[in-house]
């Protein structure tokens, strides 16, 4: 090499090393990661094809079919919720559901009782009260079959009185029905 180059990389040592550190990382840049990048990209892009984008800036997602049949079963418009919590409509329309499960499954209902109705500021909750007779695998039953319809209804307690089939039940509920607003459909 001849000494004025020799003298250059002397006095110039770290430039060239930075230089050199650069195109080490750039090599394995281009080694490593590009093909990582295209490989998510390809990812990504498949997912939006399926319909489940990664994007959430751009996309908003989207309430799976089950979901989306769930929350319309279980909710009505703001104004109808409030008028019907406030008359009573939908405790009464509680009651009727589970008496007509209690006689479907051989229960005689003796006592149905109107709880307090809530006013929540996204949602109504219905709360009712009922005694009932039977044998105690009808009260499984019925919870059961509460537990199926998909509505929401939470059973908040329960008790037990007796033995055999003259039991009595009383059983305290509540339902959650969803307002609907213009955002929300």
């Amino acid at each position: 090499m001849a000494p004025a180059w020799t003298n250059l990389l002397r006095r110039n040592w770290q430039s060239v090393a930075a230089v050199a550190v650069f195109l080490g990382f750039a090599a394995v840049h281009a080694a490593v990661f590009r093909p990582a990048l295209a490989r998510y990209q390809r990812a990504a892009r498949q997912a939006a094809e399926l319909g489940m984008p990664l994007d959430l800036v751009t996309t908003k997602p989207v309430a799976p079919a089950r979901v989306a049949a769930l929350l319309n079963q279980n909710s009505l418009n703001a104004a109808v919720a409030e008028e019907q919590g406030t008359s009573g409509t939908l405790a009464a329309d509680l009651l009727d559901q589970v008496t007509r499960l209690a006689a479907r499954r051989g229960l005689d209902v003796v006592a149905t009782e109107q709880g307090l109705v809530t006013q929540l500021p996204a949602a109504v909750q219905v709360r009712a009260h009922l005694k009932m007779r039977g044998r105690h695998a009808a009260l499984v039953d019925l919870l059961g079959d509460l537990a199926r319809s998909r509505a929401l209804i939470a059973v908040d307690r329960f008790t037990l009185q007796g033995e055999g089939a003259s039991q009595t039940f009383e059983v305290s509920l509540s339902q959650l029905i969803l307002k609907r607003t213009g955002a929300t459909r």
